[in-house]
């Protein structure tokens, strides 16, 4: 009895399950007025357009803040600009971009889309165990030998991460009626490649 490894990299292409828009609200006087971030006007009154989308609060997070001074350095008597993470589901994304691209004072910055790498990495996992098997058959007879069982099994994945932005989405050709669902002229979504690598141990024997 001995142990044959057999290794294999395969690729799938799986779909986006929703994104993250990330967006910054211009002229916030947020530290004059000394109160917490998401409690500002500008923030409020996004907060309350967005849930009319479907958009939870739990869904909205502030990720940091801009200077307006020439200088950079925040200080309480200033304006500043708020930067927002809005998580979407798919079908929610083209009313929440619509409402986004004609919000006043709200600027889209970047749009990354998510993906559930654990969930498609089983169907892809799956599929490279037969292309193992298939290969480990054909070496163990080519050895004059037979799989006999399974000793160890081994896997990993990565996902392509290209650059996710749609910057100045006003000006890519979305309608510019007020409250209107943000239209290319094609289905709004992403996909990316899914790398796997798994490696078996089987035992072979006469």
């Amino acid at each position: 009895m001995g142990i044959l490894r057999v290794s294999v990299e395969d690729q799938i292409r799986i779909e986006a399950v929703g994104a993250t828009v990330h967006v910054t609200i211009a002229g916030s006087s947020a530290l004059n007025a000394g109160v917490t971030l998401r409690k500002t006007t500008e923030v409020r009154e996004l907060v309350a357009a967005l849930a009319t989308k479907g958009v939870e609060e739990d869904a909205i997070a502030v990720s940091g803040l801009r200077s307006e001074t020439s200088s950079g350095l925040l200080t309480k008597a200033q304006k500043v600009s708020i930067c927002l993470q809005i998580t979407a589901e798919l079908d929610q994304l083209p009313a929440v971009l619509g409402l986004l691209t004609t919000h006043p004072g709200v600027r889209v910055d970047q749009l990354q889309w998510r993906y559930d790498e654990f969930e498609a990495s089983i169907a892809a996992a799956t599929a490279a165990m037969a292309k193992a098997r298939r290969k480990a058959d054909a070496l163990a007879a080519a050895a004059g030998q037979q799989i006999t069982g399974v000793a160890e099994i081994s896997d990993s994945w990565s996902r392509f991460t290209p650059y996710g932005g749609v910057g100045g989405v006003r000006t890519l050709g979305a309608s510019a009626k007020s409250e209107a669902e943000f239209d290319l002229g094609f289905d709004l979504t992403g996909s990316t490649e899914l790398n796997v690598h798994l490696s078996v141990d089987y035992q072979i024997g006469d």
